[in-house]
């Protein structure tokens, strides 16, 4: 069987991504997330260690007790919705995710 989905790996893999680069917000916080793990790391684990940002953001965004963490209160409905069209945050392939973000800001530099 096979689970690709509009040329991801995967629906929540393509639902998350789509969710972040819809909204100017989302993908403003992930690029700081971004910025803030990839600081000083070498090109080899660069898609690694955005990738452990990605998988950070999404669980702090997207589940109550990770937004009840990061931002100390609960989890608004906005997020709840897109958390919800989602699915499994446990699916989503998050190398994949960082590989189309490096992408992006390549071409954006």
């Amino acid at each position: 069987m096979c689970d690709s989905y509009s040329g991801w790996t995967n629906r929540e893999t393509w639902a998350l991504m789509l969710h972040i680069n819809n909204d100017e917000g989302l993908l403003s916080i992930l690029n700081e997330r971004v910025a803030e793990y990839t600081r000083n790391v070498s090109a080899e684990s660069m898609t690694y260690q955005t990738s452990k940002a990605v998988q950070d953001f999404t669980e702090s965004m997207f589940t109550r007790s990770g937004y009840d963490e990061i931002f100390g209160g609960s989890l608004p409905d906005a997020l709840a919705d897109i958390a919800e069209d989602i699915g499994s945050l446990y699916r989503i392939n998050y190398y994949e995710c960082a590989e189309s973000i490096l992408s992006d800001m390549e071409v954006m530099a």
